[in-house]
């Protein structure tokens, strides 16, 4: 009876074939990772400005700095770590910064879309999807037109974009966006994606992606 055996010309074509799989099943999970990036900060872009259409910030006491609470996504360095952040909320005691208290939870999580600047002490309430680097290997956000150098984008009750509105000092609507937004998101890898949001209408769609 003969004994079936692996050649050793087989074993090399087994080893190149599952190499092939396997880098083909690397790059489609690092493609998808960067769809899920995307499609994250998408959808609480539109968070955003959602929870601006159905809240009006305008105050019976006339306080001048009432701007400054319209619901925005921000996002920065962190200063401990290596990582870029997010958060959505609304700064309702007009101090100029976000606290938790302040932040929305996210609706499919239930947790907080929020995490201190340090990102160095995520609490069990607060979404991973903050930390854009450690979720998704994000690591670096650059903004330009309307959000070039800027660090707030907030909604007013009309969905309209404004930049920076932590600076407000009086409701003159001086930070109202001009041109489109575009968000670009560098990952590890170094391929990017863009997030574009229309200075009109503030809809935000993912550059190239026209269903998004």
């Amino acid at each position: 009876m003969k004994k079936s055996a692996f050649t050793m010309l087989e074993f090399i074509f087994v080893i190149i074939v599952l190499g092939i799989i396997a880098s083909v099943g690397i790059g489609r999970v690092d493609r998808d990772l960067k769809q899920e990036a995307s499609e994250t900060i998408l959808s609480h872009i539109r968070l955003a400005q959602q929870l601006a259409l159905n809240d009006d910030k305008h105050r019976v006491d006339n306080n001048s700095n009432w701007q400054r609470a319209y619901w925005r996504f921000e996002y920065g360095e962190c200063a401990n770590t290596d990582d870029r952040y997010y958060r959505v909320g609304s700064d309702v005691d007009l101090g100029g910064g976000l606290n938790k208290s302040e932040s929305i939870t996210d609706p499919q999580t239930g947790k907080y879309l929020y995490t201190v600047n340090t990102c160095d002490a995520l609490q069990k309430d607060e979404s991973p999807t903050v930390l854009l680097g450690k979720k998704f290997g994000v690591k670096d956000i650059k903004g330009s037109g309307g959000c070039n150098n800027v660090q707030h984008i907030a909604f007013d009750e009309l969905g309209r974009p404004h930049h920076q509105v932590a600076s407000y000092g009086s409701a003159d609507f001086s930070k109202r966006m001009k041109t489109n937004c575009k968000l670009t998101f560098t990952m590890s890898d170094d391929s990017t994606f863009v997030i574009d949001i229309q200075a009109n209408t503030g809809y935000a769609t993912i550059v190239g992606q026209p269903d998004s």
